[in-house]
């Protein structure tokens, strides 16, 4: 990715685009906001768990961040919705993990300590800093070309007079480069979902249990709600435009790993861990937007 921003830089202004390119990079790393997890939550009507409403939960991810090395644990938060999802954000040292009700209704206890499993390996690669990085260099790049791609568009009438000459092939990069450095970030998405999947193996010793939330969540995700309103079935993606890889490849994975020696976890045998009936009672329900619906 930073070969294309570097060949975007320099068709645009030589080695000086180059620099430029990089300075800017660095310069939005600099002064980029550091925003809290508590704050990203608070957008999605997240409330945060503590150790005495959520002790089973909590008593998991304390185990977990413990095998993972975190130099934090990461705070928990029930997401009121209607969506199967759970997902982490913030570093390793300031962190938290949302779960919405949806998901926690649906997964068993081991099938949810396998998802927390790979939310917190996400969080001990420091998989969302990679990937804001990579959001950076494609936002730039996107932002690069579409200028020279501009430029080129507005030389067009002195090209015609003969006054000017145009570069085909660079307009043919600038044209190409911002779909190269998409498919790029979702590939790197992609791998970094298959290593948060081998980690949270080797994390809780039970790749069963994660192949079984997963083939929960693609049963959702292929509910016949779905393909009524619009948002498709993922199998008619084709594996190079998804973020995820598919989930049957992610499964198969899983199953081919040699069980580690790790103990698994020691977990209760009730169905599902218990949220507090008062936190369910703020359970949003789909609404209708111009995007489609909103959870």
């Amino acid at each position: 990715m930073g070969v294309i921003l570097s060949l975007v830089g320099f068709i645009l202004a030589g080695v000086e685009g180059i620099v430029w390119a990089a300075f800017l990079g660095i310069l939005i790393l600099v002064i980029s906001p550091n925003i809290s997890p508590a704050f990203i939550f608070s957008m999605y009507g997240g409330k945060l768990l503590s150790a005495d409403n959520a002790p089973g939960l909590y008593q998991i991810i304390q185990e977990l961040s413990a095998r993972a090395d975190l130099p934090a644990q990461p705070a928990l938060y029930y997401l009121p919705s209607q969506l199967m999802n759970a997902f982490s954000v913030g570093s390793s040292a300031n962190s938290a993990i949302g779960l919405s009700d949806e998901l926690l209704n649906t997964l068993s206890t081991r099938e949810t300590i396998a998802v927390l499993a790979h939310e917190i390996s996400h969080i001990q690669h420091n998989d969302v800093r990679v990937m804001t990085y990579a959001d950076i260099i494609s936002r730039i790049t996107h932002t690069l070309a579409l200028t020279g791609f501009l430029m080129i568009l507005i030389n067009l009438p002195l090209f015609f007079l003969g006054m000017v000459t145009i570069s085909w092939g660079a307009l043919a990069v600038l044209i190409v480069a911002p779909n190269i450095m998409s498919f790029l970030q979702l590939s790197l998405s992609r791998m970094r979902e298959f290593d948060a999947d081998r980690q949270a193996v080797l994390l809780t010793g039970d790749p069963e249990g994660l192949a079984m939330a997963l083939s929960k969540l693609e049963a959702y995700e292929t509910s016949i709600f779905d393909i009524i309103f619009g948002r498709g079935h993922s199998k008619s993606i084709p594996s190079i435009l998804r973020s995820h890889p598919g989930t049957e490849e992610r499964i198969e994975r899983l199953l081919s790993i040699k069980k580690p020696l790790k103990s698994d976890l020691k977990y209760s045998t009730h169905d599902r861990f218990a949220i507090p009936v008062h936190y369910q009672k703020s359970v949003r329900k789909p609404r209708w937007h111009l995007g489609g619906f909103w959870y």
